[in-house]
């Protein structure tokens, strides 16, 4: 009989015993920084974890954002770390760091322990997602000094996996390699796998031939329409995972891919309302996932504002798993923007095209102030040449649709196929040029 879960005790605990056993390593997790933390000895001042009992409690305490990290960084303490060190630098084994697309990049370090916690949460998103001793899993990228495919990496050898680092090829050279060796299994940004399919295509290679039967994404918002296109090229079921460096993959998807699992209790979860930053949200509603790691002691991290914006699900699953639940990811804080008086969020225009129009093989998205107006314009490029006839037909179309589902009027471009960039990890799809 197949194993189901990863870890069957933690998977189906009851609710009110997840939350024992995170109330209680938070309250553990409190008392190490303070003690060990340069940058939590001061914005834990006062704080006494043995008073923290409730929910309520906890948001009485400070969030943890990016720029914290970064001031901590800078900080007088241990080397290359300052003050974000938890331990003795010389027990540091790991080092990753952010991208640094939305400023100086942080350096997270880990011990050794520390970084076998992390490949454990990641094994439960494997797990869940289907990947078997039996896969033998591709992975296209150059890994670097960023951390998810990595993570990825270790955690597909220990659930069982063959793993078959593709990183020094480019495009053509992976999807030769997938099929030479019978790979089964891949990991991918959501647009990295289609350019993927699209490339293979331009090969006289049908993706679904391949043979990759499970696709798990990650490094950006991967809406419904676009999952079930990848699932559709590729011959593949997709799941998608949440997570970041700083806080580690914190959420993933099951195998009935409706929503994402938070990987209790690895981590305690808030999801709190956007314009307050002090209530929890119910089911149903948006919110900023705001997640302390429980297990890390190198790089302690106590409510970390992620700045991603989710709607939060039901508690449990179909598949038995009893863990709080992400209805859906909706994008980064920083990217929903008002323009014109409307709150804009860039996923839309995503949602709208992978479900409606299929000719459209790349896009983007520039807001532009002009005097003083904003104007969104969406740049298309079809996956061949139309005629002008098309062109307008297109763009009439995507007027229409983009004003329904946004309630804005975009400017259009039709571009000619190949115009647009491809992108292997983060698309940067949408520019806010009145930042610049």
């Amino acid at each position: 009989m197949e194993r189901k879960y990863w870890n069957p005790v933690l998977e189906t605990l009851p609710r009110e015993r997840l939350w024992e056993l995170e109330l209680k390593n938070f309250r553990k997790l409190l008392s190490y920084a303070k003690d060990h933390s340069a940058l939590y000895r001061e914005k834990l001042k006062g704080v006494d974890p043995k008073e923290i009992r409730t929910r309520e409690d906890l948001r009485q305490l400070p969030l943890t954002d990016k720029e914290d990290l970064r001031r901590a960084q800078e900080g007088a303490g241990r080397g290359l770390y300052g003050d974000l060190l938890g331990v003795p630098w010389e027990d540091v084994t790991t080092f990753r760091q952010t991208s640094g697309t939305t400023g100086r990049p942080v350096y997270v370090p880990e011990t050794y322990e520390s970084w076998q916690w992390r490949v454990e949460a990641w094994c439960h998103i494997l797990w869940m997602a289907g990947f078997r001793e039996a896969d033998r899993v591709f992975m296209p990228f150059g890994y670097n000094v960023y951390v998810a495919f990595w993570e990825g990496h270790y955690a597909a050898e220990k659930i069982g996996c063959e793993v078959v680092p593709g990183g020094a090829l480019d495009t053509k050279g992976r999807i030769d390699k997938m099929r030479e060796v019978s790979a089964t299994a891949m990991m991918s940004t959501p647009t990295y796998g289609l350019h993927m399919a699209e490339e293979a295509q331009k090969m006289g290679i049908d993706p679904k031939e391949i043979g990759i039967r499970r696709i798990l994404c990650a490094g950006e918002p991967m809406p419904g329409a676009t999952r079930r296109l990848l699932e559709e090229v590729w011959g593949a079921e997709v799941h998608d995972h949440i997570g970041g460096t700083e806080p580690c993959g914190w959420a993933g998807m099951c195998q009935q891919r409706d929503g994402l699992h938070v990987i209790e209790p690895f981590f305690l979860v808030e999801i709190l309302d956007r314009e307050t930053m002090s209530r929890e949200v119910g089911e149903g509603e948006e919110g900023v996932a705001v997640v302390t790691p429980l297990g890390r002691r190198s790089f302690p991290l106590i409510r970390f504002n992620t700045k991603d914006v989710v709607v939060r699900g039901k508690d449990g699953c179909a598949c038995g798993r009893t863990s709080m639940m992400i209805r859906q990811v909706l994008g980064r804080a920083d990217d929903l923007v008002k323009v014109r008086g409307v709150l804009f969020n860039p996923v839309s225009v995503e949602e709208v095209l992978r479900e409606e129009f299929p000719e459209v093989r790349e896009y983007e998205v520039l807001l532009e102030r002009k005097g003083a107006m904003d104007e969104i314009t969406l740049r298309v490029e079809p996956e061949q040449e139309m005629g002008k006839e098309y062109h307008l037909a297109l763009r009439g179309r995507l007027i229409e649709r983009l004003k329904m589902k946004t309630n804005l009027r975009f400017e259009i471009e039709v571009l000619p196929p190949g115009t647009l960039p491809r992108y292997t990890l983060k698309a940067k799809r949408f520019k806010d040029l009145r930042r610049s």
